[in-house]
């Protein structure tokens, strides 16, 4: 195993595996992705500043900044300005698989895996509706509404990062337990009487932006997606919300019958 005071620049050089035809970038990904994988990097390690390597490697730093992006981005590293970059797991992260054929919330999904489901709540804020909110609401402009943002996570794993517009009317009844351990659908439907029938979903690529980043403890400019929703009841839409997923954790997929 490489200790913290062998794993200088040096000795990374040397483990990496030339090989004809494949990029520089991907030769310093594959050769760091096994070290760390086979435990031979143990997790907590630092590993050499980038202009180090590049000089050791004889390559630009944009090639080291790339191979280790893309490690950044399978949760193998986790790269933080003034501290460098650190080992986080010898394992590759969890994907979590969504599927876009029918409804689902996040702690459903998240409880369905056998994991631990928490949200933080970053604001709660009454407002009244704009124009454009008021419309994907269904309601009057300068109607009360608020807004909860909340930090998702699974097993304290930061995973979406959600801003959600719902009538204060109805959210009134939603506490902070409702908020950071339950359902917040459960608890309209249990509490107003509602029924949940359905919702639509916009889903477009996006780059976190460094606060957002912060919070989902990944890196500025890793791939994400921007989901919008509009959630229905049998009494009209009662939610609308915006919510940045990490694109390293999260795959969408959907079934796709063929009509006869």
């Amino acid at each position: 195993m490489l200790t913290e005071a062998e794993l200088d620049a040096r000795t990374l050089a040397a483990a990496v595996q030339a090989r004809v035809g494949m990029p520089l970038h991907s030769q310093l990904e594959t050769t760091l992705r096994r070290l760390i994988e086979s435990g031979q990097i143990a997790a907590g390690a630092v590993l050499p500043g980038e202009l180090e390597l590049a000089a050791q490697l004889g390559v630009s730093r944009h090639t080291v900044r790339h191979a280790l992006g893309v490690l950044t981005n399978e949760g193998l590293l986790r790269r933080e300005r003034g501290r460098g970059t650190t080992v986080v797991s010898a394992t590759p992260k969890r994907i979590f698989e969504r599927s876009l054929s029918s409804f689902y919330a996040f702690a459903w999904e998240t409880r369905a895996r056998g994991a631990q489901q928490r949200s933080y709540v970053l604001e709660r804020k009454v407002i009244e509706a704009d124009e454009l909110l008021a419309q994907r609401l269904a309601i009057s402009a300068g109607t009360e509404v608020e807004r909860i943002v909340r930090l998702r996570t699974a097993d304290d794993d930061p995973l979406v990062f959600e801003t959600a517009y719902v009538p204060h009317d109805l959210a009134v009844v939603l506490d902070d337990t409702v908020l950071e351990r339950e359902s917040i659908y459960d608890e309209l439907e249990r509490r107003h009487g509602l029924r949940i029938t359905r919702a639509r979903e916009s889903i477009r690529p996006v780059v976190l932006n460094r606060p957002v980043a912060r919070l989902l403890r990944s890196t500025p400019g890793a791939p994400a997606f921007s989901v919008e929703r509009t959630t229905w009841t049998d009494r009209g839409p009662i939610e609308w919300q915006e919510s940045i997923v990490r694109g390293d954790r999260y795959l969408y997929s959907v079934d796709l019958p063929r009509q006869a």
